[in-house]
């Protein structure tokens, strides 16, 4: 699941860090990183250190809830300026994906209901 995810965070950022998914991947990927969970390799690939990745799951998670609880709009806005950031590991790994062509996103094509709305 936490493999999935790290693509994932991947995917959601490629569609900018003003849109608020990729602001929160960015966060959470950026979070993750930071506390060891996301590894970045010599070789410019990455993984997941699974005996962090839970830990800092939970510190998140516990972080964001605090801040919901309170209310403490301040708090969240200190969060996002810190993490939800386009960092160097970031921008690597996006970089990456546009020197394979790899699409932003999958346009589906439907024939039969292209010809039922002809």
């Amino acid at each position: 699941m936490y493999v999935s995810f790290l693509a994932g965070c991947f995917r959601s950022v490629r569609f900018g860090i003003h849109e608020a998914h990729g602001k929160g991947q960015a966060l959470q990927f950026n979070w993750l990183y930071d506390k060891g969970a996301f590894i970045l390799h010599p070789d410019e690939k990455f993984s997941v250190d699974f005996s962090k990745v839970e830990g800092a799951v939970e510190s998140l998670s516990r972080e964001i809830l605090t801040i919901q609880a309170k209310g403490d709009k301040e708090a969240a806005n200190v969060l996002l300026q810190k993490c939800s950031k386009m960092t160097q590991p970031l921008k690597l790994a996006l970089q990456k994906l546009e020197d394979i062509q790899v699409p932003v996103d999958i346009a589906p094509i439907f024939p039969i209901a292209n010809k039922i709305l002809e």
